[in-house]
């Protein structure tokens, strides 16, 4: 019974100090010895714990207390980032960005940083701490933005409040630094709505911090939006990911606080040279390096065409002539999901109903990875094939970076500027943003175009590849570099 007993009181020890500690102490500013002694009357009366154990309860939850104090107070001493624009780590490509800024960030200014980061997700943040090495300290908060089901005038109230209320959420945490992560955000391929959250916000943060936007397609803009990209840019330090970006905002807007840089994905990522994992990867999936070609068929089907139809029958014409092509009877096509999250994107469904509307006698070609992987580990999956075929960009530039050749399908002129431009690979790229084009059967020939003149320049290409990723992994390194020069002096 003392046994049982004394098991008892540990569990109740246990429970009461996670329940307490989670109480925030800092909101109660009345603390007397008197609710003290409540406390240890209701323990020792209400419980039936004897006094001394009643005590010792007390004594070792203000022990953790001040403990969590500690923690929290040398928390805020630290160097604190905001990290914006990495909400989504199953987005391997904008995650892949986010963990190359965290991990080169911290292996180049050797201090205690805290990252502040926009992520969606417990999940999101476990992802990221495991693919930074789990060497930096990261810690999440959300900015709301659903603004679905709301009426028209509801929802401009909602965004307005969106604006003001996310720039002092972000301030608030007193960063010394606040950096934007690229992609094509600042644009006008999204939503007009989305374009005039993320200037303003721009605005209202550069005005009281450091704003720092890394690896940006910006523009182009149009009518008033181009006076309203120059006013909200101007206290902002941008560095785009190609050149064309960096001129349109030189010689139309007159920025002057503009770099040439690169896309951070160009950079190795801390794991994927993991050979253990990478053999595992390739057995679990029954395929061998260089023995398979990948197809990533994008989620975003209104970025090439209005007709779901037409886009689902082309991408299964393109599977089934790169079946019957004879340079590549012998090898494995596998499907690779590249973005699993929002749902609108997800890229498994397009690959789900392409699986079912496949003839049976091509099913043992096929390999279907719909899994959900780290960005690692999708990059080693196309870093181990021939060549990729994508319509997804940072799919390509993970092909690229392990030197490897991607066919691109482009909808923007993101792909322009990063793969034709920054890499020199204007020669993969086709051009499909034309509902004629899929409807017409036209895209398939496109595709198979490219992959012929792939399979018949393939040494020619991979001498190219090697040198021209270099480039990019030093001018993507630059940008990381220099923000940290720019903090150096804020640095505690």
């Amino acid at each position: 019974m003392q046994i049982i007993s004394v098991l008892s009181i540990s569990f109740f020890i246990f429970f009461l100090g996670i329940g307490l500690n989670r109480i925030n102490w800092s909101k109660i500013y009345y603390f007397s010895p008197t609710y003290f002694a409540i406390i240890l009357k209701e323990l020792s009366q209400f419980w039936q714990i004897p006094f001394t154990i009643s005590l010792f309860i007390l004594i070792q939850f203000f022990k953790l207390h001040i403990d969590s104090q500690e923690r929290e107070r040398k928390l805020n001493s630290l160097n604190k980032i905001v990290l914006l624009h990495v909400p989504n780590t199953f987005n391997y490509g904008s995650s892949m960005m986010g963990i190359n800024f965290i991990y080169y960030f911290s292996s180049t200014v050797n201090k205690n940083i805290v990252y502040v980061v926009d992520l969606f997700t417990g999940e999101d943040l476990n992802r990221l701490n495991y693919e930074t090495l789990n060497k930096s300290i990261i810690k999440k908060f959300n900015i709301p933005t659903d603004i679905i089901g709301l009426k028209k005038l509801e929802k401009v109230l909602r965004i307005i409040k969106l604006i003001i209320y996310s720039s002092k959420d972000i301030l608030s945490f007193n960063p010394i630094g606040i950096v934007i992560l690229g992609g094509d955000d600042v644009s006008e391929y999204g939503s007009i709505r989305g374009l005039i959250y993320n200037l303003y916000q721009l605005y209202r943060i550069s005005k009281k911090s450091n704003v720092f936007l890394l690896g940006q397609t910006i523009g182009p803009f149009h009518s008033w939006r181009k006076q309203l990209a120059r006013f909200c840019l101007r206290n902002c330090q941008i560095f785009t990911r190609d050149p064309l970006s960096a001129n349109y905002l030189k010689d139309s807007l007159k920025l002057k606080n503009v770099l040439v840089s690169s896309d951070l994905a160009f950079l190795d990522l801390p794991r994927q040279k993991d050979l253990d994992n990478a053999k595992k990867l390739l057995k679990k999936y029954e395929i061998t390096s260089n023995d398979y070609i990948t197809l990533i068929p994008s989620g975003l089907i209104k970025k090439y065409t209005n007709s779901y139809t037409d886009y689902l029958k082309t991408w299964i014409k393109i599977v089934n002539s790169i079946v019957e092509l004879p340079a590549l009877k012998s090898k494995k096509i596998v499907l690779l999901a590249h973005v699993l999250r929002p749902e609108d994107a997800d890229d498994r469904k397009i690959i789900n109903e392409i699986k079912n509307e496949l003839p049976n006698e091509v099913s043992n070609r096929m390999v279907y990875i719909t899994d959900v992987l780290l960005p690692s580990e999708a990059r080693i999956i196309l870093g181990n094939g021939i060549f990729t075929i994508t319509g997804r960009m940072h799919g390509a530039i993970s092909t690229f970076q392990m030197l490897k050749p991607a066919i691109s399908l482009s909808y923007s002129v993101k792909y322009k500027g990063v793969i034709s431009e920054s890499l020199g690979m204007n020669d993969l790229i086709i051009e499909a943003r034309s509902g004629i084009l899929w409807s017409s059967g036209k895209i398939v020939e496109l595709v198979m175009e490219k992959v012929e003149y792939v399979l018949r320049n393939y040494d020619e290409i991979i001498k190219r590849i090697e040198p021209a990723v270099d480039k990019n992994k030093k001018m993507a390194m630059a940008q990381i570099e220099c923000v940290a020069k720019n903090l150096e002096g804020l640095m505690k």
